[in-house]
Parts: structure tokens; C-alpha cells; sequence
């Protein structure tokens, strides 16, 4: 079982882990090795890394993919074990949910790589708690925790929610956020430079019945502008359960939640049926490191769920080798446009020789 090396330098402070253990944002499957010694449960914001668990043999009764966790409420755990996010609005958004499930006097562990922050980062857990504090340090990781001494607010998911007014392409609507997503708070240059771009195409007549496809949905800023522009129902897909609630809010501040259908899955394993426009700004990275494997997968496979004639739009920065993978899938691609760091990728489903 390849763990990472956070998870190596949990396994040396492991004898500490007694009683009743809840990991938020595990990365790889170290959970089940200390399932063997206590009782873990896991919260999953990855369906990649949920995915894994569960086909390992982690209970999946104790193992949840959402964007909070309602497994459980009230003071019961002993320990929960952070594992330090990308972002650290995401971090104080697990610090915030976890702490009023931890028993007084329980503790809270942060463990990450050095580049992740981790080193800062363990000072955000002082205000909630007492004697915050390094335990160990190896492999360039470092785990530290903290002891609950008093009560801990009440989390309330609603005040975790960013709302802002966004024009784009043509349009004006609601967009909603909430921490560890994509383009928190703010568009994303590449997306705004695609739905430009698409406000351009002349998409097909009956447009309305057409099948949308947005992968890697982010805060369903495209999904909603696809479905605005053409009327049509949208498939709104991404491995962030973080992603799909935030998509979720989106369409229900707009008023349109009828016509989204939201799908956790680990690239495009879960999807079912074929779709006449497939549109994404695919991921790049895992967590803090960068990662090819998401969005090479995704177009690789891409040809499976295109229509006859079906079209695929990609927006990435230009220096990603996605040209030849395009070709690879579909015979042939186009360049829509290179613009600030960006290009567009344009490749069409062609009938099989």
C-alpha cells in the first residue's frame, strides 16, 4: 500500500491515535492501516481518493464524500487528523467544522509537506485550542497538534458561503463559492477568455435538447453560462465534493436548479451516456502538487462520451501539451485562440473509418 509522506510520518506518532479518530481531507489510504488499531472514520472531499478508500476495504459506513460532514454531530471524536490543503481558506473551513465534533481535552493533528505551509499554517489552530505544537518532523513533512480546552463555536455552513455578482461573455448572474474551490472569489482568466470565446459559436438549432457536459465544474460559472446561453440542461461534473455543492448554490441562486445535474466522480468514471458539447478547464494539479493525470485521463476518454459530431471545448494554459492528446482522441484539433498565457482547444467527434 503506497502511502504518502504525510501519512509515513503519521505512522510514527501512530501509538498516540487512541480512541476515536476523524480524518478530513485524507489524501491516500493510511486511514485503513489505522482503522486495524482504532476506529476511523473519513471525510472525503476527494471522490478520487473516496473511491479508493472504499475499494481498499475502508467501512464505508464510517466514510462520507461531501461538502460537510453529517455522519456524526456533537463531541465524540478523540482526534482529528488534518491533512494540510492547498488553500488556507479550505483549511480554516475543516478547522471550523471539525472542532465542535472534538470531546474537551481531545486534539486536533495537522500534518503536510514543508512547501504546503503546514509551517504557518499549525498557528491558525491556537485561537480554538491550547499548546499547539511540532510532534514530529520527517520526509520534509512536519505534524503538529493542539489540545481543545474550551468550547468551540457552532459551524454553520451558510456563513462559509462567498456570493458575488459576476459579468462574463454577454452575461450578468449570481455566483456562489465556498473554500477549496476553483476560482474562489474571483474568474479565472482562462475561463473568462473560453466563455468569450464560446459566446461566439454558433451552437446547433435545437440547441435546447443538446446534452452539455462541463467537467470539472469548479463554482458552475460555465455550466451556469451554458445553460443561460442555450437553454439547455447541464451535467456539471468534478472529483470536489467542495465543487459540486458550490455548483449546486450557483444554479439555486439563479433560480435554474432544474436544469443542472451534478456528478462526483474520479475523472470520468461515473459518467453514463454520450454528450453533443463537452466543454472544461480541466485540473492541473492534485492538492499542492502539480498532476497531468486528471485532465490527460479525461481526454483520452473524452471519445467515449461525445455524440457523433459531438464537440469538445478545452481551455488550459498554453504551455500544457494538450494539442497531441486531442489529436489522439478525436483525429484532429483547432486552435480557437491563444491569449494571455491561454489557448483554446477545439476538437469535433468525427464518424470512425
Amino acid at each position: 500500500m503506497n502511502l504518502n509522506p504525510t501519512s509515513l510520518l503519521l505512522q510514527r506518532v501512530s501509538e498516540s491515535f487512541i480512541g476515536k479518530v476523524l480524518f478530513a481531507n485524507p489524501d491516500d489510504t493510511y486511514p485503513i492501516e489505522l482503522a486495524a488499531q482504532t476506529t476511523v472514520f473519513t471525510w472525503c472531499q476527494s471522490k478520487t481518493v473516496y473511491d479508493r478508500l472504499i475499494q481498499s476495504g475502508f467501512d464505508a459506513s464510517k466514510a462520507e464524500f461531501n461538502a460537510t460532514w453529517t455522519l456524526s454531530s456533537g463531541e465524540e471524536f478523540d482526534h482529528v487528523i488534518i491533512i494540510q490543503p492547498k488553500a488556507k481558506e479550505l483549511l480554516d473551513y475543516l478547522i471550523a467544522a471539525t472542532m465542535p465534533l472534538l470531546k474537551m481535552g481531545a486534539k486536533i493533528w495537522l500534518v503536510g509537506d514543508n512547501k504546503s505551509g503546514v509551517k504557518s499554517s499549525y498557528k491558525r489552530l491556537e485561537p480554538l485550542s491550547d499548546k499547539a505544537g511540532k510532534v514530529d518532523a520527517a520526509k520534509h513533512c512536519l505534524v503538529y497538534n493542539a489540545q481543545k480546552i474550551a468550547p468551540s463555536p457552532e459551524f454553520l455552513f451558510q456563513n462559509w458561503i462567498t456570493k458575488w455578482q459576476q459579468e462574463v461573455a454577454g452575461q450578468t448572474f449570481t455566483l456562489c463559492s465556498i473554500p477549496g474551490v476553483f476560482g474562489h472569489k474571483k474568474l479565472d482568466k482562462g475561463t473568462a477568455i473560453l466563455l468569450e470565446k464560446l459566446s461566439e459559436h454558433r451552437f446547433m438549432s435545437d440547441v435546447k435538447q443538446a446534452r452539455f457536459l462541463d467537467f470539472g465544474c469548479g463554482d458552475g460559472i460555465i455550466s451556469l453560462w451554458l445553460h443561460n446561453q442555450t437553454g439547455a440542461k447541464v451535467t456539471a461534473l468534478d472529483d470536489s465534493a467542495l465543487a459540486i455543492k458550490a455548483t449546486e448554490l450557483t444554479f439555486a441562486a439563479n433560480g435554474v436548479s432544474d436544469s443542472l445535474t451534478t456528478l462526483g466522480s474520479n475523472g470520468l468514471k461515473e459518467l453514463k451516456g454520450r454528450f453533443n458539447y463537452v466543454v472544461s478547464n480541466p485540473p492541473f494539479h492534485t492538492g499542492i502538487a502539480t498532476d497531468y493525470g486528471v485532465a490527460d485521463s479525461f481526454l483520452a476518454n473524452v471519445r467515449q462520451h461525445l455524440t457523433l459530431n459531438g464537440e469538445l471545448f478545452v481551455v488550459a494554459n498554453d504551455f500544457l501539451k494538450y494539442a497531441p492528446m486531442i489529436d489522439a482522441a478525436l483525429g484532429t484539433h483547432t486552435c480557437l485562440q491563444r491569449d494571455k498565457g491561454f489557448a483554446i482547444y477545439y476538437g469535433k467527434q468525427k464518424k470512425p473509418k
